[in-house]
């Protein structure tokens, strides 16, 4: 499976990379084209997710992944909402990519168009503490929420607020190689909502 990866950096693409493979029994690969959200883009990713869901149809992708930290917005996702919620990043990144155009052109012989979208609450780091067992002490939906909570959330994952990329990836690949994703989704109710999508 071939999927434009519409993130924020390259460790997490490579992060949902080993998330999707692993859930969906499937080797799943991203395009040649990275897409990137800038840091804080959020406005970025919004105006730039309609061309993405659009070119992963003309590139004759399987879909796209669509993913950007929650990073302290005052709402996070209830299956209450409807696509497009205002407040709601989830909602609001899902109306902004206008899927509904693309998956309604023909795709002739080729499998049907997935396309996927994340908001870890707060930031990736947060499922992956949880994975590894952190106790937030009641603080995982919180914590995170500014700038210096975000800093924490890099310490405890990295050791350093600011790390390079490989010290990323030799602390998150793991993690998401190995994490238990039915007890990832309980604790994490951002992560059982990508979990659902993907089932």
């Amino acid at each position: 499976m071939k999927l434009a990866f519409c993130v924020e950096d390259d460790t997490d693409e490579d992060v949902f990379r080993v998330l999707l493979t692993r859930i969906l029994g499937t080797e799943v690969t991203p395009s040649e084209t990275a897409y990137r959200f800038p840091r804080g883009g959020w406005t970025n990713a919004l105006r730039l997710a309609p061309f993405i869901a659009k070119d992963a149809y003309n590139k004759g992708l399987d879909g796209a992944l669509f993913a950007i930290d929650n990073d302290g917005a005052a709402s996070t996702h209830s299956t209450a909402h409807k696509d497009g919620t205002e407040g709601c990043p989830l909602c609001e990144l899902r109306a902004a990519a206008r899927v509904h155009e693309p998956l309604s052109w023909p795709r002739h012989g080729l499998p049907a168009l997935r396309y996927l979208f994340a908001v870890p609450v707060q930031t990736l780091e947060t499922w992956l503490l949880l994975a590894r067992g952190y106790d937030f002490k009641g603080e995982s939906e919180t914590l995170g929420r500014d700038g210096s909570g975000r800093a924490k959330l890099k310490r405890l994952l990295y050791g350093v607020e600011h790390p390079d990329r490989d010290t990323m990836r030799n602390a998150a690949l793991p993690l998401a190689e190995s994490l238990d994703v039915k007890a990832l989704a309980k604790v994490s109710p951002s992560f059982a909502d990508f979990l659902t999508q993907l089932r």
